[in-house]
């Protein structure tokens, strides 16, 4: 079983927005691209995608769907909820657990892409890698484990 967790690609910061609403840059959208190219090498295509419902989360996975043409196709959750833990302490992990749990398929979903929010992302990558995990924009912490289902994965 695989976990992506993904920080969303760079944004830009346009005075009167609401943070949710903000765009994906120029920039963001090009490392959206790099980031799938890197995942798609590697072999990693998501089967299952848990974000947040911000402007950028969902650009972002527009953006790497022009390079990983599979992400068209998937199985994809768009939780607000994921976009406010993200800001609170020590909470991402648990909540990111509880969404997978709720729709992830242990025969069918092998490969689970999760993309949200600094500074949650980084605390849930380095709750479950067992050692620190920085995220900047649109870089990812890859978690594999060999267990039979996900709450084997997730130590539940």
């Amino acid at each position: 079983k695989r976990i992506i967790l993904l920080r969303h690609a760079e944004s830009k910061d346009i005075e009167g927005m609401r943070d949710h609403d903000r765009p994906v840059s120029d920039q963001g959208r090009q490392q959206a691209a790099q980031v799938a190219k890197m995942l798609k090498e590697r072999g990693w295509t998501p089967d299952l995608v848990l974000a947040s419902n911000s402007k950028r989360t969902k650009q972002t996975l527009d953006e790497m769907a022009e390079v990983m043409h599979e992400l068209a196709d998937v199985d994809a959750h768009y939780y607000g909820s994921l976009y406010t833990v993200a800001a609170l302490d020590g909470q991402t992990r648990d909540h990111i657990v509880e969404c997978l749990l709720e729709v992830c398929d242990d025969a069918r979903n092998r490969v689970i892409m999760c993309v949200g929010h600094n500074k949650g992302w980084e605390e849930a990558a380095s709750q479950l890698a067992g050692q620190a995990v920085k995220l900047r924009t649109a870089s990812a912490a890859l978690l594999q484990c060999y267990a039979p289902s996900w709450k084997d994965v997730l130590k539940l």
